[in-house]
């Protein structure tokens, strides 16, 4: 026996139409009641809507337009911006200069290729290897290298004094140190201690 021959199924179906049928006559019941005032909400807003218009073509001196007439209320027009206008009245921002502080010193080069032997026999394993400056100036090591190369002071035979030490500068990187006390700085690289330069502080 299918579903639907099932008598019971027959009732479940009666009491939906049932159901149905009275929801249409509930809202048939109430548009009746309402009449033509079904859009009563929109109406109202039409009506105050054009209440407001005839209050600001008056400049708001009617009666009953002092009810716009609040603190926080723009009783004028304001006027709509275009993309035009914007541009227009857009000022433009000055970028804030920060000047980079210049500092002036003596180069010392770390040529290409120095990270092999055979640069200590020209003495151009640093450019110049020997270096005299006055107190107070900086020194600046420039990396032009592809390989690290350390600026470490003291020497390869009784290793870093503790003046300075550069740590490794990297290929196209900078070390820079300022020579405040007079005297004789020799330095070297630690990883290639072939590497070796003065500089003299007079």
């Amino acid at each position: 026996m299918s579903e639907m021959q099932n008598p019971h199924h027959y009732r479940k179906v009666g009491w939906s139409m049932v159901l149905v049928a009275a929801s249409l006559a509930a809202i048939g019941i109430v548009q009746v009641w309402i009449g033509p005032d079904v859009l009563y909400a929109d109406d109202m807003q039409r009506d105050k809507t054009a209440f407001f218009e005839m209050c600001k073509a008056g400049n708001y001196l009617g009666e009953g337009c002092d009810m716009f007439i609040k603190p926080g209320n723009t009783l004028y027009e304001i006027p709509r911006m275009t993309l035009d206008s914007t541009e227009e009245a857009t000022m433009p921002m000055e970028e804030p200069t920060v000047e980079a502080p210049v500092v002036t010193g003596e180069i010392v080069s770390i040529p290409d290729g120095v990270g092999v032997p055979g640069c200590e026999e020209t003495n151009e394993c640093y450019v110049p290897a020997d270096l005299i400056v006055s107190a107070g100036t900086t020194v600046i090591w420039e990396n032009v290298d592809t390989a690290a190369h350390l600026a470490t002071s003291g020497t390869p035979a009784d290793g870093p004094d503790g003046i300075f030490d550069s740590g490794m500068i990297m290929g196209g990187g900078t070390f820079e140190y300022e020579f405040s006390d007079k005297g004789v700085f020799p330095y070297y690289c630690v990883v290639h201690p072939w590497m070796v330069g003065t500089v003299t502080v007079e």
